[in-house]
């Protein structure tokens, strides 16, 4: 490698991490608790580790209403709700200039769930190179637990900083 794309590395990387906005999270860690009754729960989380782990996308609870967060790399959403179908959609946040999603197409998946269960969504992330993927993965509980357990979960209050 010339000593000048070496260079352009390091400027870029200096400088993209100013352009991308950051979310704390402020809902804890992850701690198993037990399900309201006649409740059901959805949990969306992120492991990032990719080229595009700094992309930051809006998710969408569709229900009755509408529950918006941000979900930056290894954070997860937890929501506990009436059991019936979502659509969960995960888009570049509207009117935000400064937040990173380099997805154009918005991923719009429905999701069934019933009382007192939980339902396990990851969304998964892939770059090579100028190739980039993402999707959501219907997950078993163990697995989703294990990733999970080491993440902070991000509240829909929690807004992002520029």
């Amino acid at each position: 490698m010339s000593m000048k794309k070496i260079l352009v590395i390091i400027v870029l990387g200096l400088l993209l991490p100013s352009c991308i906005a950051t979310v704390k999270p402020t809902g804890g860690i992850y701690k198993e608790t037990q399900l309201a009754p006649e409740k059901s729960r959805i949990v969306i989380f992120r492991r990032g580790g990719s080229l595009i782990g700094m992309d930051t996308p809006a998710v969408n609870i569709v229900g009755t209403k509408t529950l918006s967060f941000y979900l930056p790399s290894k954070t997860f959403i937890q929501e506990d709700l009436k059991p019936g179908t979502y659509k969960v959609v995960v888009s570049k946040p509207e009117g935000s200039t400064g937040l990173v999603w380099r997805f154009k197409k918005n991923i719009g998946q429905e999701v069934a769930v019933r009382k007192n269960q939980t339902v396990y969504l990851e969304l998964k992330t892939f770059s090579t190179g100028l190739t980039h993927s993402t999707k959501l993965v219907l997950e078993g509980k163990d697995y989703a637990v294990e990733k999970i357990k080491a993440m902070k979960r991000v509240l829909s209050s929690d807004q992002a900083k520029f």
